[in-house]
């Protein structure tokens, strides 16, 4: 019971932090477009054709984590989409390019980190809970709440940390000078 409660947690949360960027990236998509390009982890000419791509595929992602018959599948393409920005993000930050926008959907302004390294791992770590938790389980109603609850403070603390994270180097930006 208690790791199909986590595995509904994590691909509820997950899946609305997927779809809220994906939208965000597609309602965006020049600014998105150019941000991909900015990472420069393969040729040029395929930064265009990924931009496209990649919101539509954390949008089936998202719908695919709720669906229990589509959630493992859904929470292996999270985990793929995931570990691909990830390291997308570690190979810049090892090139010294931390004054890029990350391009994480809804978090305009905030520059590559090793912060949003570590945020992006505990996601993986929810995925991996999502992936090896069953999909259907015993729920009523004290179960819906908490699986409802406890996504609710997860996506709270999400995006607090991402807006901490942004205003910490805005702060930093700011004493610097620069």
């Amino acid at each position: 019971m208690l790791l199909f409660m986590l595995g509904a947690v994590a691909r509820l949360t997950i899946a609305v932090i997927l779809g809220l960027a994906a939208i965000h990236s597609m309602r965006e998509w020049a600014i998105f477009s150019a941000v991909v390009e900015q990472y420069r982890v393969g040729p040029r000419l395929l930064a265009r054709p990924a931009s496209l791509i990649l919101p539509p595929l954390e949008l089936l992602a998202a719908v695919a984590l709720v669906l229990p018959a589509t959630s493992l599948p859904g929470a292996l393409l999270s985990l793929a989409l995931m570990l691909l920005f990830t390291a997308s993000i570690g190979i810049n930050l090892a090139r010294g390019r931390t004054y890029i926008d990350c391009g994480c959907g809804g978090a305009t302004g905030q520059k590559l980190s090793r912060g949003l390294v570590i945020r992006n791992l505990v996601i993986v770590l929810g995925l991996v809970i999502a992936a090896l938790a069953p999909e259907t389980g015993a729920v009523d109603a004290a179960t819906t709440v908490c699986v409802i609850g406890a996504s609710l403070a997860l996506i709270a603390l999400y995006f607090a940390a991402n807006q901490l994270m942004t205003n910490l180097q805005a702060l930093s930006a700011l004493g610097s000078g620069s």
